[in-house]
């Protein structure tokens, strides 16, 4: 019958602070709607760590497949995108990535090549000048709403922002990151059913998420 199919028990899950809370959460009570007996805890973490000695089964990880012991399934790609706020691209003359280069660039401590891989990529040589850092996402999109910068940030974590016009999309083309999205399981529990159950039903989503399907 219907039980058969559904593992009874407890996921101890690593997520990213704001993929969790923007991307991830609004989309747990269908999770728990067709998994009422397994119930999850949300750890925070950024980066890598030891997840025998945190007691976690699995982590939602920004970076490279790069974990020792353990297996990464790629979830998304991630596309960054220039943006400022509307009153900051009024009162400038931006026109293209060159003019970019000479305005304060707000950077994430957490990416620090973001901006040189983007000019880069534009042909540009990056600005060496000091720009304001964050740690957190949700300052450095607070700070860039305010006036104080360009920021890349991206699009899957701003989408709405960018829908109410609090940012706005400055000249020059989105990015694909050379980091992505990947759902990480250490050896040790690949067959721990909640992991496989949470796995299976986050890949099902992702293939619905009109966001990644327009990459």
């Amino acid at each position: 019958g219907l039980m058969s199919n559904r593992h009874s028990g407890v996921l101890n899950l690593a997520i990213l602070p704001t993929f969790g809370t923007r991307w991830l959460m609004p989309l747990i009570p269908d999770f728990v709607a067709r998994h009422p007996d397994i119930t999850i805890n949300f750890a925070t973490r950024i980066g890598r760590f030891d997840f025998a000695r945190e007691r976690l089964d699995a982590a939602i990880h920004h970076g490279m497949p790069d974990w020792p012991d353990a297996d990464c399934t790629l979830l998304m790609r991630e596309t960054v995108l220039p943006v400022v706020s509307p009153e900051f691209l009024a009162a400038r003359d931006i026109a293209t990535p060159a003019d970019i280069s000479r305005l304060p660039l707000l950077h994430m401590a957490t990416r620090p090549g973001a901006w040189s891989e983007w000019f880069e990529l534009k042909g540009l040589e990056a600005p060496t000048g000091p720009g304001m850092q964050f740690e957190q996402f949700g300052t450095v999109a607070q700070a860039c709403m305010a006036g104080l910068g360009v920021a890349l940030l991206p699009e899957i974590l701003i989408s709405g922002e960018l829908q109410r016009r609090q940012l706005v999309p400055a000249p020059g083309q989105p990015m694909q990151s050379r980091s992505a999205y990947y759902f990480v399981v250490p050896n040790d529990k690949r067959g721990h059913p909640p992991v496989a159950s949470f796995r299976d039903w986050l890949l099902g989503q992702i293939g619905k998420e009109p966001a990644v399907l327009a990459w």
